[in-house]
Parts: structure tokens; sequence; C-alpha cells
């Protein structure tokens, strides 16, 4: 079966075989790492739930479930970028949360619960604007500040449209300058006012560019920067005063899910408190639960969290979309 590719299982000694595998699915690298070594136990030390674990990329998990249909999904639990969930929601694919089965979703923050909780956001990366301290003479504080501040024409860097944040990016100046997110050819006037930009096609690009100094200023997920500044690149990040902007990974329950009690089970154990604490030491996430704290010093280096939580712009994706193809296009052609 497609779905099987990629997947091992991690199945614990002396675990009662009473409940049902769950098959998990999440990315390579650190994530598949730290999903091994120490999500997964913890979650099949305290649910007793054994877990099969499924690598890959947002397209890969999409295309396994189209290709074995609404009816046997090879999954009963669904973590995607929320831009590609509401794709698949909209086929059918996933069913509402029932807040009884996962005692948790009353704890995740409310701008990050679907209507009707038919998915939730449950890690959040935010994104707001990097820059180098030592080439920058007057620091950014806002959005605007890109336009505004003469110094950094042409020295800014973007991600390019096929990466989410840009989307984001070009969603979020259709709010800012329009009004609303439809306001989308006032965006790009206002984007192309920007030009020259540099454009990343993700945040390894961007930082690299920052350590250079080919860029000064980004628009960049803050872990980035927290990597950047371990390191001891002279880097800063900035919440803008307007909002932030958030990589979202979107957690849905499959309609026909082979394993719906052990799904349940794993998306409370995901917005657990801890766990959420856990993953911002790990990846410098913000905690999706309400009741989650951090540390002054790792409050440092997750500069969104608390009630700074609610400054993450939302966007109706079942609105975007149906024009992504068009909107992907005439970026394309137009920012040079």
């Amino acid at each position: 079966m497609a779905a099987a590719a990629g997947m091992s299982a991690l199945a614990m000694p002396g675990m009662s075989l009473a409940a049902q595998s769950l098959v998990v699915n999440t990315y390579g690298g650190r994530w598949e790492k730290f999903w091994r070594s120490d999500l997964m136990p913890m979650f099949t030390k305290s649910a007793g739930v054994d877990t099969t674990l499924d690598v890959g990329l947002g397209k890969n998990f999409v295309a396994n479930l189209r290709a074995a249909g609404v009816a046997k999904p090879p999954y009963s639990i669904l973590m995607v970028n929320e831009n590609i969930a509401s794709l698949v929601r909209a086929e059918g694919y996933f069913e509402p949360i029932p807040a009884a089965k996962v005692p948790n979703l009353a704890n995740a923050y409310p701008i990050l619960r679907n209507p009707d909780d038919n998915g939730v956001r449950g890690i959040v990366s935010t994104i707001g604007i990097g820059y180098r301290k030592d080439l920058v003479k007057t620091p950014p504080k806002s959005w605007s500040d890109l336009w505004s501040n003469p110094e950094f024409k042409g020295k800014i860097g973007l991600y390019q449209i096929g990466n989410t944040a840009a989307m984001l990016f070009l969603l979020m100046t259709a709010k800012l300058y329009g009004g609303s997110q439809d306001a989308i050819d006032r965006a790009f006037v206002e984007i192309k006012k920007l030009l020259p930009f540099t454009q990343a096609d993700w945040s390894g690009t961007l930082s690299t560019m920052l350590t250079r100094g080919d860029v000064t200023v980004a628009v960049i997920d803050f872990p980035e920067i927290v990597a950047l500044q371990k390191k001891g690149v002279p880097v800063e990040m900035v919440v803008p005063t307007e909002g932030v902007l958030a990589f979202e990974q979107s957690f849905n329950v499959l309609k026909n899910a082979p394993a719906k009690e052990e799904a349940y089970k794993y998306l409370d154990f995901i917005l657990r408190a801890d766990v959420q604490e856990m993953m911002a030491k790990e990846f410098f996430t913000s905690p999706t639960n309400v009741r989650s704290r951090l540390s002054p010093e790792l409050a440092k280096d997750v500069p969104v969290s608390g009630e700074r939580m609610k400054s993450i712009f939302q966007f109706d994706w079942t609105k975007v979309n149906p024009q992504v193809a068009a909107i992907t296009d005439r970026w394309n052609r137009e920012m040079k």
C-alpha cells in the first residue's frame, strides 16, 4: 500500500495489544528524530498505544489519502500545514473533533480551533522580521517599515511563492493595505514597491543570505533566527506591531479512521501543556495550550506565546486555494 512507504514500527516491549496500532505521520530530519526518541515512546507509555511512524512530506501524505479514498484512509489522524489540510477537508476526508474525546482541545487557543472543531492547529512556528544588528541602523518595528525605511531597499529577503510563507505575506499585505485578504491586486501593487528583493525557497536559504549579508532584513520564521543567534550571527527578531504570520501544523481526524479512539488519544497528547513545552524547547515553536509555561530564558527564544498568540494573522484558506495557481503564475511573472 502506498501509505506504507517510509513507515516503521515503534512497538514497546511488554505493551498491551488491546489498543489498535496508530499510524502517525511526521516530517524528516529533526522532526523524525524527535518523534522517534521523545514523543512516541512517551505517548506509548502514557496511552498504551502502539505506533507506526510514516515519515514524508505533506504532498506524500495527501497522495496516500487520495490513493486510498475517503472510505479507507491509511491514517486515522493527519498532521499537515493548514493550507493543505483545508484542501483535503473540502474533499470530505475529515470530521469534527469531539471535545469530550480530546479534553485538551478545550485548552487550545481559540484562534487555533477551526470552525466546528474540524481540525486544530497543534504546532505553530511564528514568522516575523529578522535583521542584522550590525548592518541595520534603524531596526524595524513594524511590517510597514519594510516599505518606509530606505536603508532596506535592495536588501530585503522574502520567500518564493512556492513556500507557504510567501502566500501568507501576500495575504497579510492585502489585509494591511487593502483591508481584506481578498485585496490581492492591492497586495501585488504594494509588494512590487519593495523590488528589488531577494527570494529564497525556504528558511535555511534566508538564513544563509542573512549570515553572508546578502540581505540585511528578512521575512523569516523565528526559530531560524534563534538558530543563527546560537551560532553567533548578529541577528535579531522583531514581533511586528501589526501581528505575526505562522506556519501552522493542522491536526485532523479522519472520518473513516481505522483507529479513531487511538487518534483521539494521540491528539490529546500532542495538545498537552507539557508536550507543547517540550516542542518549544526542541523547535522554538509557540505553545498552543493556554496552560503551557515557558521559562524566562526560553521565552526570549519564543517571542510569541501567551497573550501574544492573539496576534497571529488568520486567513480563510477556502477562499485562497482556488486562486493559488493564478497567484503563483502572476507572482513569478511580476516579482522580478
